[in-house]
């Protein structure tokens, strides 16, 4: 299949790899000229220490590109999903008639939308055909070939498959569903309660305390996710709790690390230039925030991150008012 993949950040690369190596004819979009032609130039993937880009990937800023392709892969930060799939319709390219995947993770803050709703909203015609790829998953890893589940989710099942059949091999398995709102839900909002593991290790606390801001927030996870549709039962498999182990505990893991500079006394703007890479908890802990206002939901740990990350609270602070709380039963 010919398959473009929308963002040549570190995961978009590496799965236009992992397609490749499938078989398939792959090209790579990057918004910036600049960044398309070194990335064609040195031809390895970026931020994560170079495994080798295929000379046979075309990688190109040009959009045009995907009039010819047979699917599309959005890779792209959140925050630019919109402006690029806006891109694509204002030149007149219909991609109703394709396969559309999404490894796109977040949740849009004007609109509390999530990332298949954005897309649908403005190719309406791709409605309930949307997959979404997600799962426990590091660039690091995937690129290295490290054995990996992930899960492959729409509405439509025949696409599920579609996209399982394209990505699986001996060591990317892939799971199908059917549950999309929850599967995008949770590949977002873990990323908020990542930011909250990074700040409690950049605190020097311990394994407890880990545990609790993972089982917790798993908790908040699901109250959130199922008040917007998602099954209780999705947040209990790969993309909810497999995502959230992967997310809070990993070295790789960019919301981790960006909440251990903040707790290290660094401010957002300087640890997300430090960072050098999206941290999508940083935006998504203002959609959840929204939304836990919005639906007036309790949601403890994401106020709290939210409090720490844009009203400057100090993170000690915000872990003391977490566990000084007014006692309850489980």
């Amino acid at each position: 299949m010919k398959i473009t993949v929308l963002g040549a950040g570190s995961w978009g690369t590496t799965l236009a790899c992992l397609l490749y190596s499938n078989g398939h004819d792959v090209s790579l979009w990057e918004f910036s000229k600049e960044v398309a032609d070194k990335l064609d130039k040195d031809r390895k993937i970026p931020f994560i220490g170079g495994e080798n880009i295929s000379n046979n990937i075309k990688i190109s800023s040009d959009l045009k590109m995907i009039e010819e392709t047979d699917s599309i892969l959005f890779v792209v930060p959140s925050h630019f999903l919109r402006s690029t799939v806006l891109s694509i319709q204002k030149l007149g390219i219909d991609i109703s008639d394709k396969l559309i995947m999404s490894a796109t993770k977040g949740i849009e803050n004007e609109t509390l939308l999530r990332v298949s709703e954005i897309i649908e909203e403005i190719f309406p015609k791709t409605k309930d055909k949307i997959v979404a790829l997600s799962g426990p998953s590091h660039a690091e890893e995937v690129s290295k070939k490290i054995p990996t589940a992930v899960i492959s989710a729409s509405k439509n099942e025949e696409n599920a498959i579609k996209c399982r059949d394209l990505f699986m091999n001996d060591y990317f398995r892939v799971y199908t569903q059917n549950d999309i709102v929850g599967v995008e839900l949770g590949a977002s909002l873990k990323n908020v309660f990542a930011v909250a593991g990074g700040i409690v290790d950049g605190l020097s606390f311990g394994d407890n305390t880990k545990a609790a801001i993972v089982s917790r927030g798993l908790k908040e996870l699901v109250r959130l996710g199922v008040s917007l549709g998602g099954k209780e039962q999705t947040f209990y498999g790969l993309s909810g709790v497999g995502d959230l182990m992967v997310t809070c505990f990993s070295k790789h893991s960019r919301n981790r690390n960006l909440g251990e500079m903040i707790a290290h006394g660094k401010n957002l703007h300087q640890a997300e230039k430090d960072l050098k890479m999206v941290a999508e908890g940083v935006k998504t802990s203002i959609s959840a925030y929204e939304l836990g206002k919005k639906l007036n939901i309790e949601l403890p740990i994401i106020n709290e991150v939210y409090d720490v990350l844009f009203k400057n609270k100090n993170p000690k602070q915000a872990v003391y008012d977490l566990m000084t709380r007014t006692p309850k039963s489980e």
